[in-house]
């Protein structure tokens, strides 16, 4: 793809789009669980059902690392110097925490005491190559807690960049992003 191009490559806009409802998913369904769920079976399938998504949005994430290094960017909407670099750091953000939230997540299942295997969409078990670690456990826990409220915040405001480039600029940023790419 060259540097003129309109639009983002379909398979870039697809994976950020499906990216950004399993991110939707798996900080609702994680707040949501340890929040208001206080049935232990209940509670057991909504996790399984969280980490698997979890598991997803890594490999997802992994993905469009790749895919990016290959593929080039439409060029950016002219902005103020300040701006474009926000961006570019609320992106690289969003990236690094999409990939050290599940990471976080998975050192917490793999060093907790209570060994429940993680079985990914019911398809295959997530190994456990660590030995069990309360200390571990509880670090990656608290750090699973700050990496999710860090992700929250990036969201709404790549969100809200988003809307503001719609409804205030009116430029393209969104809709080169959008699905349909006109």
């Amino acid at each position: 793809m060259n540097s003129a191009a309109t639009v983002w490559p379909l398979s870039l806009r697809l994976a950020h789009w499906l990216n950004a409802a399993l991110v939707i998913g798996a900080l609702g369904l994680g707040a949501f669980m340890v929040l208001a769920v206080h049935d232990a079976a209940t509670r057991f399938e909504l996790t399984q059902t969280h980490k698997s998504i979890g598991v997803s949005v890594l490999v997802l994430t992994v993905l469009r690392l790749c895919l990016r290094s290959v593929m080039r960017a439409p060029k950016p909407e002219p902005a103020a110097r300040s701006l474009a670099m926000i961006a570019k750091a609320v992106h690289v953000g969003l990236y690094i925490l999409l990939l050290l939230l599940p990471l976080s997540g998975w050192l917490m299942v793999t060093s907790t005491p209570v060994r429940i295997p993680t079985v990914v969409f019911g398809l295959f078990d997530l190994p456990y190559p660590l030995a069990p670690d309360i200390a571990r456990f509880r670090l990656a826990h608290a750090a699973h807690i700050v990496l999710a409220i860090a992700l929250a915040v990036l969201v709404v405001l790549h969100v809200a960049a988003a809307l503001i480039h719609a409804w205030v600029w009116r430029d393209r940023t969104l809709a080169r992003m959008w699905l349909r790419a006109g």
